[in-house]
């Protein structure tokens, strides 16, 4: 394969978030993410960047494309693992032709990749695919995702005349979700991505979020700021700022890792928008009482550490950060009536 070609389809899957903090190596052109909480070197591409769909944000739409063959990805997946520059793949696509066709393509190399590779695969699912073919990538792959990309269908007609929320891709999650549970030994997982910066609010990706974990099940909801690309309809918006979407992951763990209501974070929140400061931070200094895993500065770990019994001090000295905790604590050697 053109190594020029291969090189725009790997960057071409730059948008497709792995990670909160997935990082891409030019050098060697593989992604660097994590699963299950270790480190993985990703070969993360593209069959084809040439797409149909007209999302005004996406570069795929507006200009013309390149592709690659399913035998073409697998045989170049096949060399970087052998050379141990990766140790797992994710296969996406636009959607260059009839999406049923696109996602055949895209089960042709899961299928291709499995004849030599045990480890870490990631499928995309195609929007306006047809439900059939989840059964077998969710056979194929550790983890497949669907992107909603926004909050809502009205959202969504703003920057696309195809895709749709409810009609297709809350569907095919659903179809997902229950796939998964089937083959629940296999540990299987789902998720999806969401656009922050064309229009929406804080408080709307709040909805979509607990919808998404609460009512879906997804695993993570991965947030991309937007960046406005030239050739585009959409190349003057203004690019999205790294603090919101810093924020907006901070929201997301008060969810998913912590069980905060959507409620309570909401009400910190004006004009539908997230405070600038940290929300958790923002939410204690609302409450009068406060749980152990509410205080800032206080994950999961230290948490169970000060219900062990542990000082701050020796907290401190096994290597944790424990300048924000202490603020919040009153000044006593052991916390044990926590």
């Amino acid at each position: 394969m053109n190594i020029d070609n291969l090189s725009r389809l790997i960057l071409s899957s730059r948008f497709d978030v792995c990670h909160s903090r997935c990082t891409f190596d030019y050098s060697r052109m593989i992604y660097r993410s994590r699963v299950n909480g270790r480190s993985i070197k990703l070969f993360k591409v593209l069959l084809s960047n040439r797409c149909r769909f007209d999302c005004k944000y996406c570069r795929n739409a507006w200009y013309k494309g390149i592709s690659a063959s399913p035998e073409e990805i697998a045989k170049v997946f096949r060399i970087m693992k052998e050379k141990n520059l990766v140790s797992g793949a994710f296969i996406s696509s636009a959607v260059d032709s009839d999406p049923d066709n696109v996602m055949e393509k895209l089960l042709e190399t899961g299928r291709l990749i499995r004849k030599f590779h045990s480890g870490y695969l990631h499928l995309k699912i195609i929007p306006g695919s047809s439900p059939e073919y989840i059964e077998e990538a969710i056979d194929l792959a550790n983890r497949v995702s669907i992107n909603l990309e926004t909050t809502s269908d009205s959202r969504m007609n703003e920057i696309s005349s195809v895709k749709r929320l409810k009609e297709d891709i809350f569907r095919k999650q659903r179809k997902i979700q229950r796939e998964i549970k089937k083959a629940k030994e296999a540990r299987r997982s789902q998720t999806t991505q969401i656009i922050a910066g064309i229009g929406e609010s804080d408080l709307e990706i709040l909805k979509i979020m607990h919808k998404e974990y609460s009512e879906i099940g997804v695993s993570r909801v991965y947030i991309s700021g937007f960046t406005p690309l030239k050739g585009t309809p959409m190349e003057n918006f203004r690019k999205e700022r790294r603090k919101r979407v810093v924020n907006l992951y901070r929201m997301d763990a008060l969810l998913r890792m912590y069980g905060y209501s959507p409620k309570l974070i909401e009400s910190v929140m004006e004009d539908g928008m997230l405070p600038s400061i940290d929300p958790k931070m923002a939410i204690a200094e609302k409450l009068e009482n406060l749980e152990l895993e509410q205080i800032p500065g206080c994950g999961k770990r230290i948490s169970q550490l000060l219900r062990q019994g542990k000082s701050l001090a020796e907290i401190k000295r096994m290597g944790y950060s424990i300048k924000r905790i202490s603020a919040y604590l009153p000044a006593q050697t052991k916390l044990t009536e926590f």
